[in-house]
């Protein structure tokens, strides 16, 4: 499913099958018949199944179960292949003359081989094949060129809804790039040079009619900004960049692209655009040795099912509107070739590489494997709900953009105009070791704090295990069949890797790996207690939130939602504020309750320790309380004060410890023979404390049907009391 409608993002959506193909044709793309959610538009149909020719696209039907419009047609399929029309007139000539053509029909040019330039202008109506009989050859075009296809061929429309354009029955190509052949668009100095024929009544909306078929490769020179008209073939499109020159022009991408080549860009531009539907679901890969700048109609999205690679220090990915899907993997490569990009190593991703004198990828120096991520509007989405390949894998990256040179990523979570959201959609466990934050390097490296959300979607099996501490403002939300880790249970280290000369085993260079830096693994989420907190961080959890800590404290505040929360890890946890509904599980550590909306409204079970903290006196659980042998609730006795007490809304179930504190100064302790009533259960009591511990006090512990007693029978002498203060470390 490639165009997704954004309210209907978790509701079912349908995707129409693809139409069987037979011969040299892709099949008709099917019916979309997405069942749309209350507000949900039905799915895309589906596209053409692959084969020479494009499949026909595919009528979208209405979306069902909801107010939503219908799905839109779907696209050819992968591979789609026109074959470029038989030429009627050779225009070689005056190209290498440097002439003006008026074309009247199908054109080819005959490049010798190597380099030409042409700074004529090419107009008229008809379609242009450049082909390179003679061995490679390169047309660069520094003048603008505006031929169209012929009124009788031209198909192509638009259709305008609210702020955006949907291309319609696109043209056939007008341009054909032939295997062998390379099309410049300008050179790094001119700011003119291209090919475009822009449909009318788009207002400022840019959109080429000149489509074209890449098989050979289609530069851009750097200079002049380019708006391509709709891609196809299996070619190259180029842009230079590191290690220069780099382009002082960019480039967008528009409309349904069947292009199935290689997409590679050395300084950056603009996949996808705010005005106009895009896909490129076919493309083999996206190499993006620069600032890959995504963006999509508010209201519809698109999927990058591509894996993207880089190779330098300085790259970064930055989405700014709509609803952008990474289903593939944001990678290092290492093979040096930015038409062939792949990493022969994987763990390279999690490593940063340095590059010596002596590698094969020397140009590519240090921390080459750094990636950066900056969202600053609409929503990301990593994953598409089928794997658990992470989309960023990385060192332990802390937030300090100060750790630059032992991280190699970051995350910038940014709002400007709307809120910004990134979504993990996976359908596994998976680590994530970035501190997700506002400036945490490349353009935002001032380390504020981040401004907007993260949500794990609703998909069964979606596990993210947080390593490093989080540092964003806003709503943190676990779908159903989701789990939140926070910490890793065990430290974390950040390795570098330097690069050596090739070997046979390792032909892109020997890797030696070191220590950078050793990290908890902790994590924790900023809070409305939080020194850099907001008012309205606060967390929807209707999965599973777990703790694994193992030395840093974190305060858990303002939930709500149907999940359950579990403290596994020994550093202890504070909870305070919630309202959510699910259970409770005491596993390991402390779990502190700080007030008496800490844990909710569900059951708790507890099997490590269930503490109060600072100023609270009540422990209220909304549901059942289960501790079980090696659990241990401690509470403290206050003389002339409210002294602790687990409430209990529904039944209690007593084993393990009970451990009581004197709270106070010791010239105040509890008088003998007072009573206190340490726990009350509404629902009925059932079981006994193993063991109680008081600290200088023998107690007398009695049961009725409802309630625990705690009297003090007297004052050992032989063990003082200890006093403790409410500093919220018992």
């Amino acid at each position: 499913m490639w165009r997704i409608a954004l309210l209907g993002l978790w509701s079912a959506l349908g995707c129409g099958a693809s139409g069987a193909g037979t011969g040299t044709t892709g099949g008709r793309g099917g019916s979309g018949t997405g069942a749309g959610g209350t507000t949900g538009g039905g799915a895309e149909g589906g596209g053409g199944a692959s084969g020479t020719t494009g499949g026909v696209a595919g009528t979208g039907a209405s979306g069902a179960g909801g107010a939503g419009t219908g799905g839109r047609a779907g696209a050819g399929g992968a591979g789609a292949q026109i074959p470029p029309p038989a030429c009627k007139t050779d225009i070689t000539a005056q190209v290498l003359a440097g002439s003006n053509v008026t074309l009247t029909g199908d054109a080819c040019i005959l490049l010798p081989a190597g380099a030409t330039t042409y700074g004529g202008v090419i107009s008229g109506a008809g379609t242009l094949t450049i082909e390179a009989p003679n061995g490679p050859g390169t047309l660069i075009v520094t003048g603008d060129s505006t031929f169209a296809l012929p009124a009788a061929q031209q198909t192509e429309s638009v259709t305008k809804t609210a702020n955006y354009y949907t291309i319609e029955n696109p043209n056939p190509p007008a341009v054909f790039v032939e295997p062998g052949a390379t099309l410049s668009l300008g050179t790094s100095t001119s700011t003119s040079g291209s090919i475009e024929s822009d449909l009318p009544n788009t207002g400022s909306t840019i959109i080429n009619s000149d489509n074209v078929e890449v098989d050979g490769t289609l530069a851009m020179g750097g200079g002049p900004t380019e708006h391509f008209g709709i891609l196809s073939g299996t070619g190259a499109v180029t842009q230079p960049g590191n290690p220069g020159p780099y382009a002082t022009g960019t480039f967008y991408l528009v409309g349904d692209d069947p292009f199935s080549g290689i997409l590679s860009f050395g300084t950056g531009g603009y996949v996808g655009d705010l005005g106009v539907t895009f896909s490129l679901r076919n493309a083999r890969a996206i190499y993006s040795n620069g600032s890959m700048i995504m963006n999509s109609p508010p209201t519809l999205g698109y999927t990058l099912p591509q894996t993207v690679y880089e190779q330098h220090y300085g790259d970064d990915i930055n989405t700014d509107h709509g609803l952008i899907v990474f289903a593939g993997v944001y990678s290092y490569s290492n093979s040096g070739d930015p038409i062939n990009p792949s990493l022969d190593d994987p763990s390279l991703n999690t490593i940063v590489v340095t590059n010596s004198a002596q590698s094969p990828r020397a140009a590519n120096g240090s921390n080459s494997s750094f990636r950066g991520i900056n969202l600053e509007g609409g929503t990301t989405l990593w994953g598409d709900g089928t794997t658990n390949a992470f989309f960023l894998p990385s060192t332990p990256a802390p937030a300090d953009p100060g750790a630059k040179n032992v991280k190699n990523a970051y995350i910038n979570l940014r709002t400007a105009s709307a809120t910004t959201t990134l979504v993990f959609n996976y359908n596994g466990r998976y680590p994530c070791n970035i501190g997700i934050t506002g400036g945490g390097g490349g353009p935002h490296a001032g380390g504020d704090v981040g401004v907007g959300n993260v949500t794990l979607a609703a998909t069964a099996g979606n596990y993210a295990v947080l390593t490093m501490p989080q540092n964003y403002n806003g709503t943190t939300t676990i779908g159903a069949g989701a789990t939140l880790q926070l910490g890793n249970g065990a430290p974390v280290q950040a390795l570098g890797a330097t690069v050596g000369a090739a070997t046979a085993a390792a032909p892109n260079g020997a890797v030696t790996t070191t220590v950078l830096a050793t990290y908890s693994g902790d994590s924790g989420l900023l809070t409305a207690e939080s020194a850099t907190g907001a008012s309205t961080d606060n967390i929807v959890n209707n999965g599973a939130i777990v703790v694994d800590n193992t030395t840093t404290a974190i305060t858990l505040s303002h939930i709500t939602g149907s999940g359950t929360l579990t403290q596994l890890g020994p550093a202890g946890v504070t909870v305070l504020a919630n309202n959510y509904l699910g259970d409770t599980h005491v596993r390991g550590g402390t779990l502190f309750a700080a007030d008496n909306r800490a844990l909710g409204r569900g059951n708790l079970t507890n099997d490590a320790t269930l503490a109060t903290t600072r100023g609270a006196h009540v422990i209220a659980v909304g549901g059942s309380y289960r501790q079980g042998a090696t659990g241990t609730l401690r509470l403290a006795l206050r003389a002339g004060r409210s002294s602790d007490g687990l409430r209990v809304a529904g039944d209690a179930n007593l084993d393990g410890a009970l451990a009581i504190h004197f709270a106070g100064r010791t010239t105040t302790a509890p008088t003998i023979a007072h009573r206190f009533a340490v726990v009350r259960a509404a629902g009925g009591l059932t079981g006994r404390f193993r063991s109680v511990v008081a600290d200088g006090l023998d107690l007398v512990v009695s049961y009725d049907a409802t309630t625990v007693y705690v009297a003090v029978a007297r004052k050992d002498p032989r063990r003082p009391l200890v006093a403790l203060e409410d500093d919220g470390s018992r």
